[in-house]
Formats: C-alpha cells, sequence, structure tokens
C-alpha cells in the first residue's frame, strides 16, 4: 500500500492547486516544496494577469491555505529522486521516502543564466535572480531585466515604480509592450565592470550591432530550465528542457504529471497554471476509482 494517493512536487501555484484538488476529492496528498509552498509568488508585487487585485503572497496565503484546509500534508524538503515503484512511484528526498500511486510534478523552472563564461565572476556583483529581493538596493537607479515571459514583464512592471528607467532585453517571442519600461530585442552578449557591474553589451535583433549600455544590475529571467535532474532520464523533455505532456497534462511515464511553467507549451499564466494543477490533479485520482468510506 503506497503511503499516498498523490504526491505533488513543488508548492507554486499549479502545486497548490492540485494539492487542494486531490485532498478536496478524499485523497491523500502530500505537496513537497523545500521553501515550504509559494514559489516565485512569494516574490512578486501586484499580478497582472488574474482579475482580481492580488500580490503575489497575497495569492500564495490562499492558496496554501486551500490546500491545508481540504487536508493536504505540506512537506517542507528538497526532492533528491523518483523512481517507479510498483505501486506506483517512491519519491526520495533530503528527509525520507515516500511511495504514491501517482506524482505531479510542478517544479517550475530554475533560475536563469546568460549563457556567459564570464557570468559567474558577476553573481551577486551586479546579477541578480529576484528583483523583490535585491529591486530596493537599486531605488531610482537604471536596471535591467533579461528574459521573456510573464515573470520577466512581471519583474519589469515592479521595478518601474522604483527605478529611474527599466530596459527590459527579450528574445525568440514578440516584443512585448510594458508600461513605463524600453524593450530591446536581442540578447546580453558581454557584462563589463570591475570590481562589479558597470555596463552591458546587447546584440540587437533589429541590426546585429552591438549597443553599450550602462547599468549596475541585471535581474536574469532567460536561459530557465526545470530542475528536473532527480527525475528519470527516461522522462520526455523538449530541447529547452521542459517536460513533454500529452493534452491531458499526462508524462510519457505512467502515473507521472506535468503541470505550470515545467510544461512545454504551458500557457505561462497564473490562470493558465492552476487550471493545469487543477486538471492534472483530476486525472491523476481518476483510475483510483471511487474512495471507500
Amino acid at each position: 500500500m503506497p503511503d499516498w494517493d498523490v504526491v505533488i512536487i513543488g508548492g507554486g501555484a499549479a502545486g497548490l492547486t492540485a494539492a487542494a484538488t486531490v485532498a478536496g476529492a478524499g485523497r491523500s496528498c502530500l505537496v513537497i516544496d523545500r521553501m515550504g509552498g509559494g514559489g516565485e509568488l512569494m516574490n512578486l508585487g501586484p499580478l497582472q494577469d488574474l482579475e482580481e487585485d492580488l500580490t503575489g503572497p497575497d495569492l500564495m496565503a490562499r492558496l496554501l491555505d486551500a490546500a491545508i484546509t481540504a487536508g493536504a500534508e505540506p512537506g517542507i524538503t528538497a526532492v533528491t529522486a523518483l523512481t517507479p515503484d510498483p505501486t506506483g512511484w517512491r519519491i526520495g528526498t533530503d528527509d525520507e521516502n515516500h511511495t504514491a500511486r501517482a506524482v505531479i510534478l510542478a517544479i517550475g523552472l530554475a533560475p536563469g543564466t546568460l549563457g556567459l563564461d564570464s557570468e559567474t565572476a558577476f553573481d551577486g556583483q551586479g546579477l541578480s535572480h529576484c528583483a523583490a529581493c535585491d529591486g530596493p538596493l537599486y531605488r531610482g537607479e537604471p536596471v535591467v531585466i533579461a528574459g521573456a515571459g510573464r515573470w520577466a514583464q512581471q519583474e519589469a512592471r515592479d521595478l518601474a515604480t522604483i527605478a529611474s528607467h527599466v530596459t527590459l532585453v527579450t528574445q525568440g517571442e514578440p516584443a512585448p509592450a510594458v508600461e513605463c519600461v524600453a524593450v530591446i530585442q536581442g540578447r546580453i552578449a558581454a557584462l563589463h565592470g570591475s570590481p562589479g557591474l558597470d555596463a552591458i553589451t546587447i546584440h540587437t535583433e533589429a541590426t546585429g550591432e552591438p549597443q553599450r549600455l550602462p547599468t549596475n544590475i541585471v535581474f536574469v529571467q532567460t536561459g530557465r530550465r526545470p530542475a528536473a535532474d532527480f527525475a528519470p532520464a527516461t522522462l520526455a523533455r523538449d530541447p529547452d528542457g521542459r517536460l513533454i505532456t500529452d493534452a491531458a497534462l499526462r508524462c510519457n511515464l505512467p502515473g507521472l504529471f506535468a503541470v505550470g511553467d515545467c510544461r512545454s507549451g504551458s500557457p505561462r499564466t497564473l490562470a493558465g497554471a492552476m487550471d493545469e494543477g487543477r486538471r492534472a490533479a483530476l486525472a491523476a485520482i481518476a483510475p483510483l476509482g471511487k474512495r471507500s468510506e
């Protein structure tokens, strides 16, 4: 008999919604997150892609409360291994092992990288991965965000309220329109300064010409991939490392599902992530049959 009907790995919007759905259906559920839940929501200010006027921590508190009230068990630890088990899956963590009939991966994306050899030297000295954490240190100064998608745009909006000027450097997608933010389609090709950052070089898509831009800080939201090293090598991934699923959010391995930003083809919105969490939860518990009283 497995320890749990469903184990959810990741406590962001998708994972907590899945947990509330599983537990609300009367099924045993463990949701594991190394930070205790909330994910990147904890670092976001006013959310732009929801109908309600909420901040990231507001939404996190609501989702976490709903999951726990429904009966989900929170686990604060890191997952180290995910292997097939006769009853479904075995989940290894820093603390103990668990078994589950089904697993939902809601692991989001790992911190980004610019892909530059010099990047390590500027980590913490001009490169940051958290605008909410480090943005106030650069109040009244020009700042740069590198990346595409909702997280980069959200950070750009948040920083626009405190920085003197915000530049979003993005590539691979249509340029977004973000109020009070200058958008450059291209990539950061070089970092300059010693001991800390004082300028970057951007290769623009429009001309291909290098453009030097003074700044003391770049918030990196590009080059992000799911941190799924603990998962089986046979788990299907796309070229960017995101997990491939069918329309029902099932991975190519039985009893394994993926939702949210870690999933290839995810809508990359909070509403979409929560919808995926709900749908995957229902799909995960469907084969378990009617719950015995």
